[in-house]
């Protein structure tokens, strides 16, 4: 234990000392599957969508660099809360509950919101809500996400594209993802699927380990001079 807050704290000085020469460099943590148009892997191996594109901007305004992890959801919140990795992209506070991640995590503002929606073979028809959805049908999820509590039992996969395919196939009858998520993977597929209203919103904010705490006001500013001079807006906009 002492010498895991040693390193912690020679982490911490270091990082000091970096932001102060604009040089610091922070490790994010990705999922391991795909989530375009929030990120995917590049046949160079690196990184592309919004998540990237903001990071960017971000670095560019502050001198804070960005370099990538991908891993399962359970380790990614594992190493968040040993510190093993610095940032979380795209996270709402009240997806991340556990005692230790409340204790050991600050955010930042918003960068975009997202809405919920569910999403069904279009032989079933639009699903609106849990009020009607039909009973007995298979709900397929993916692995590490929180679900409303009426899925007792689900079928999990790895990422969105994966659920579309299954649905497609029949194979599974609906799921809930992001809008912005099943409009892009539907471009360029002939699916015979269908997405109902939203049924939740949330908005997206930078989680940080607390012990970068002292970041936030250049995060924040960073952020709000992009909204200002259009920059976040345009983002937002390519990937639509």
């Amino acid at each position: 234990m002492k010498r895991l807050l040693l390193c912690l704290m020679v982490a911490l000085y270091a990082c000091t000392f970096a932001v102060e020469s604009h040089a610091c460099s922070l490790v994010v943590g990705l999922m391991n599957a795909d989530r375009p148009p929030y990120f995917w892997k590049d046949n160079t191996g690196g990184y592309k969508g919004i998540f990237i594109d903001v990071l960017d901007e971000i670095t560019k305004e502050t001198g804070i660099f960005f370099s990538y992890k991908a891993l399962p959801k359970a380790r990614l919140r594992l190493y968040m809360i040993v510190g093993k990795i610095d940032v979380e992209m795209g996270i709402s506070p009240q997806w991340r509950q556990r005692t230790a991640e409340v204790t050991n995590s600050v955010y930042t503002d918003s960068f975009m919101e997202t809405k919920d929606v569910y999403v069904s073979n279009a032989a079933l028809g639009r699903f609106y809500g849990e009020e009607n959805i039909p009973i007995g049908s298979k709900f397929c999820g993916i692995l590490g996400f929180h679900y409303p509590d009426i899925f007792e039992e689900r079928q999990n996969f790895l990422s969105e594209e994966q659920l579309l395919q299954m649905i497609d196939k029949k194979r599974c009858h609906y799921s809930m993802m992001p809008d912005d998520i099943f409009r892009y993977l539907m471009l360029g597929h002939s699916y015979n699927i269908v997405a109902g209203q939203a049924v939740s919103s949330h908005l997206k904010l930078i989680r940080l380990n607390k012990q970068y705490e002292f970041l936030l006001p250049r995060f924040n500013a960073a952020l709000q001079r992009m909204k200002d001079s259009g920059r976040l807006a345009a983002i937002l906009e390519c990937y639509k």
